[in-house]
Order: C-alpha cells, then sequence, then structure tokens
C-alpha cells in the first residue's frame, strides 16, 4: 500500500496517543485514500478515551500527505500545453498513486435543529474544498462549481445526497470523510436521522461518515448491516500510569531534577489508587490532577524541613502528607463544593445568617439572544413593526404607545379598589354588556385585557415564536452590532443551544422532531424562565431585565414597566 501513511507517520501518531496501537491501524486501513472505505464507520468509548482526537489526527494526516508534492490550484496554459505535447495528462502534481483527500468535522452538540445540522454540514464541505492547497478542479469546473454552490439549498435529509454530489462531483476528491462528533447527543431528528446519514456514502461514493458515541450502540443503531465498530476502551490503571510517566514532572522550584524523577512514578501511582482510580477519571482529570497536588507533597524537601531521620523518602513524604489526598482531594473530585451557612451565636442562642443568593450571569451574546427571546414571548407579533422598527416614526409610536399603557396604568387605580367588596366584579346585565362595548377601546378597558401591571408575568402571557422572529429581534435590539458579518448557524446558533442545554429555551414540539420530522425555520420555541436553579433560588423575569439593563437593553422601552 503505496499510498498508506508511512511507518514513520504511523509511529509518530502512535506516540501522541499511547495505548492505541489497535485502534490506530484499524483507521488507518479503513481510511486509506487508495482503498474502499465503507460508507459508515462507528467509533465509541467513554468520555476521555481519544476517539474523536485519534480520527482527527489520522484525517489531518492524511489530508496533509496526500497533498504532498502538489502544485497551486491554478495553472497556466503554456504549462498544460507542454505537459498534453508530451503525454501527460491532468493538471502539474496529479499523480496516478497519489488520491486526492478532504475531511471536516461536525460537532452535533453545537447543532440545535436538524436543519442547523444539514446545513453545517454543507458548509463544511464547502470550506474543505475551498481551503485545499493542492488543485482541486479541473479546467473550467471551478466556474461550475461556483454557480453550483452559489445556489446550493438543504432543507431536509432527502436533499442532502443530491447536494453533496454536485458540490463533490465537480471536483477531484476520491475520498471525502465526515466525521461527526458527539451523536449521542443529537438534539433533534432521532435515531432515523442518522439512519439516513448512514446511508449517504451508499448514494455519494466518495462519501465515508464516521459516527463517534460515548455511549456503546445497540445491535443495527444505524439501520444498516456491516457498519465497522471500533471500540475504545477507557484507559487501565497501567496504560494510565505509563502515559503520565512519560511526561516530566510537573516543575518545582529548588527541587533537585533527580529526586524528582525518582518520586515522581511512586506519587503518580499512589494518587491513581487513592483518587483518580475510585473516581474512574479520565487522563486530563489524572494530569490536571497530579500538577496540583505534586508541588504539595514534594514541599517538605523544597522548605527543607528535617526529615524523621536520615533523608527524605517516599515513605517519608506519604507519612508527612497522609491527609493531603483526603482534604486536597476533595477539592478535585468535586466540581462545586457548597459551603455551609455561617451562624452567629448570640445569648447563647446560634442564629444562622441569610445570604442572598446571586443568580447566573451570562455573557453578551447569550444575554442578547435570551432578551430577545423575552420579548418575543411577551410581545405579540403583530406589533413588531411598532415596537422594532429602525425608522424615527416607528419610535414615536413606540413612545406613544408607552404613553397610553401608564396612562391605562393610573386610570385603572383610580376607577377600581379590589380591596372594596362593592366593586366586586358581578354578572352584568344584557344593556351592561352593550355598554361595554362602547368602552372596549378606551386606555383602562385595553389594558384589563393585558391583566395587571405589577410584574411583567401578569402583563402578557409568553407565547411561542419563530427562530426567524428570535433572529430578527436579536439584530433589531443589539445595542453593538458587529462590522463583519458572520453566518448566523456560526454566530447565534451555538448561543441558542447553548439556552436549550439550560432549560431556558425549549422547542414546542419536541416530540415532532424525536420522531424524525425535518425542523425548519418556523419551528416554535418557548421561554421557560420559572426554573430552579438551585435549592433556594429560582429564575424569574426580573434576572433577565437586569441581565439585559447590563449590555445596553433596558426592556422597560418595550414593555413599559412600572
Amino acid at each position: 500500500m503505496g499510498s498508506t501513511l508511512p511507518e514513520e507517520l504511523i509511529a509518530s501518531i502512535s506516540q501522541q496517543w499511547h495505548c492505541r496501537d489497535l485502534q490506530i491501524r484499524q483507521l488507518i486501513t479503513l481510511l486509506c485514500p487508495t482503498l474502499p472505505s465503507p460508507p459508515a464507520i462507528f467509533i465509541h468509548g467513554p468520555q476521555g478515551s481519544g476517539k474523536s482526537s485519534v480520527v482527527r489526527t489520522i484525517l489531518e494526516e492524511y489530508g496533509r500527505h496526500a497533498g504532498c508534492g502538489s502544485q497551486p490550484n491554478v495553472s497556466s496554459k503554456d504549462t498544460m500545453r507542454k505537459r498534453k505535447q508530451k503525454g501527460v495528462q491532468g493538471p502539474p502534481g496529479d499523480h496516478s498513486t497519489k488520491a486526492l483527500f478532504l475531511s471536516s468535522t461536525i460537532r452535533v452538540a453545537e447543532c440545535i435543529t436538524a436543519r442547523h445540522l444539514l446545513v453545517k454540514i454543507v458548509t463544511s464541505v464547502i470550506a474543505a474544498i475551498q481551503n485545499a492547497t493542492w488543485p482541486v478542479f479541473s479546467d473550467g469546473a471551478e466556474k461550475e462549481w461556483l454557480k453550483i454552490i452559489d445556489t446550493v439549498r438543504c432543507e431536509h435529509v432527502s436533499t442532502l445526497p443530491a447536494v453533496l454530489s454536485g458540490i463533490l462531483g465537480k471536483t477531484r476528491c476520491e475520498k471525502y470523510v465526515l466525521l461527526l462528533d458527539g451523536v449521542d447527543e443529537l438534539r433533534e431528528g432521532g435515531q432515523m436521522l442518522l439512519a439516513a446519514l448512514a446511508r449517504m456514502g451508499e448514494m455519494v461514493p466518495s462519501l465515508c461518515v464516521i459516527f463517534a458515541s460515548r455511549f456503546t450502540p445497540r445491535p443495527l443503531f444505524l439501520q444498516v448491516a456491516g457498519v465497522p465498530h471500533i471500540y475504545f476502551p477507557p484507559y487501565s490503571r497501567n496504560e494510565m500510569l505509563a502515559i503520565l510517566s512519560r511526561l516530566l514532572p510537573p516543575p518545582v522550584a529548588d527541587l533537585p531534577e533527580e529526586i524528582a524523577t525518582k518520586l515522581y512514578s511512586l506519587f503518580l501511582a499512589t494518587l491513581y489508587d487513592s483518587l483518580v482510580g475510585p473516581a474512574a477519571g479520565t487522563v486530563p482529570f489524572f494530569r490536571s490532577a497530579s500538577e496540583k497536588l505534586w508541588p504539595k507533597f514534594v514541599s517538605p524537601i523544597v522548605n527543607q524541613e528535617n526529615p524523621p531521620g536520615g533523608e527524605w523518602d517516599f515513605s517519608k513524604l506519604l507519612v508527612k502528607n497522609r491527609a493531603l489526598f483526603q482534604q486536597q482531594g476533595e477539592h478535585i473530585l468535586v466540581h462545586h463544593i457548597v459551603s455551609e451557612t455561617p451562624s452567629s451565636t448570640t445569648n447563647g442562642t446560634s442564629s444562622l445568617t441569610k445570604t442572598t443568593i446571586q443568580l447566573p450571569a451570562f455573557p453578551y451574546l447569550p444575554t442578547l439572544v435570551l432578551t430577545a427571546a423575552f420579548l418575543a414571548a411577551y410581545i405579540p407579533q403583530r406589533l413588531d413593526t411598532v415596537f422594532f422598527s429602525k425608522f424615527t416614526s416607528s419610535k414615536k409610536k413606540r413612545i406613544r404607545r408607552r404613553g397610553r399603557f401608564n396612562l391605562a396604568s393610573q386610570l385603572q387605580g383610580q376607577d377600581q379598589d379590589f380591596d372594596d367588596p362593592i366593586q366586586t366584579p358581578t354578572k352584568s346585565s344584557k344593556r351592561s354588556g352593550a355598554q361595554s362595548r362602547v368602552t372596549k377601546s378606551t386606555p383602562a378597558s385595553s389594558l384589563s385585557l393585558l391583566g395587571s401591571r405589577k410584574g411583567i408575568t401578569n402583563f402578557l402571557t409568553p407565547r411561542p415564536f419563530s427562530l426567524e422572529r428570535l433572529l430578527a429581534i436579536y439584530h433589531a435590539i443589539d445595542p453593538n452590532p458587529s462590522l463583519v458579518a458572520l453566518p448566523v448557524a456560526d454566530a447565534i446558533s451555538p448561543e441558542i443551544a447553548t439556552l436549550q442545554r439550560l432549560r431556558l429555551l425549549v422547542p414546542a414540539s419536541s416530540a415532532a422532531a424525536a420522531s424524525g420530522g425535518a425542523i425548519d425555520g418556523g419551528e416554535k420555541w418557548c421561554l421557560n424562565v420559572n426554573i430552579t436553579v438551585s435549592s433556594s433560588a429560582s429564575v424569574n423575569e426580573g434576572w433577565i431585565v437586569e441581565m439585559a439593563r447590563g449590555i445596553g437593553v433596558d426592556i422597560d422601552e418595550y414593555l413599559a414597566i412600572d
């Protein structure tokens, strides 16, 4: 296999990812550019097993190896004429033994809808072709390819094979590998969408789809027989110790290198047996724990403390720091330590001091998206032109509308007294009903349809809204618009995915999406602000209002809050 990776590169990959020689050689064989690859490959293993990193490294090496010796993408006419006279076919750098290899990676967790995932797939394929460093197009095919990508559109998974065939068909790419990382975190589409994506390789001959998951799939998970499954098992004790033993000990001032090298391997074994092993930790977790505890473990040597006898060895250091793994280990194993409520004793009785619980704060973009969702939920869609128009006349309408709301609240407070039993609402006759029709257009009666004005919850009932409306309001209220227009899928969609993960935004038709139905831009979303963030605090509308003020958006302008 002259076109597979050289043994030197295979050895370098194995040294970079230790204890994964079997999986590396399996993937190198399955993804070889000159050999036919299966339409779909499924890799699975627990978090921190290195499955996605190993695949990305192999894809990068194959792409770099396929482009070695190739010329730039543009060739002159004189060069092409001379090559034809010599009987050489193809553009410069075209070797019969070298196949063009391209790849891209999609993080499924960043896609909030099935349509978003399809758009990311198409966009990644186009970007990989545009960023190729070797000749990708034949003579005259680049113009046709540019026309195709200008009109390309993928709304449903059924149109994805035709779109990818049109994009890859005009190129010299012989194999394209698409890595879908984290398919177990797919939000919408369910198993039917994954089964459809697994069939893409059968309809597009040059395509190979790799599915990466943290969980072991059940039989026929992709509803296709013969899909290769590669398992990345968790690292054993000996493997973890071998991986970290290859690294140098964390540097500690005034610690001799010989002593550090002698003690570090014993320290790693003790650390794994006491903390990492029982917690089923990963290699990054093990490395982080060793970097935090190693300086404290050797502190008696650095501080030149007198040893019990002779000199400091590992057993004496272990006895000296016997409480280190218990005290400091809790700070490593537990992500958030709940501190006890401080108590103050007065006249022999202890009284608990009340502490104010601070609600979480978001960065700029998630806060702006949440504010736009808040306004989309509480403002009727028919008033979008009045509230969010960029013209001056619309702003005047908004100010006049706020004035009417304030006047209506004052009239309602003067005319009605809910504590007076005389003015309790009673059943009215037909004549009084006719009179209510006459006064229906007054400010007080109009406000009565919206409810009390003591809070936003009583002011309006939150309603579902579409994604297009959310994005339109987002751009309308943005106090600091970006000068560079980024694609919506890369700028705002990850923030929406974050809010959905926090259950602040939830789809209105999750059942339809889970059954495999197509999710388009008209999908309805709901604002879910009444959620519990701790045992004694819950999120309400005022929290969003305060965060919006922090980024320069005043919700009072739009909802006229008293």
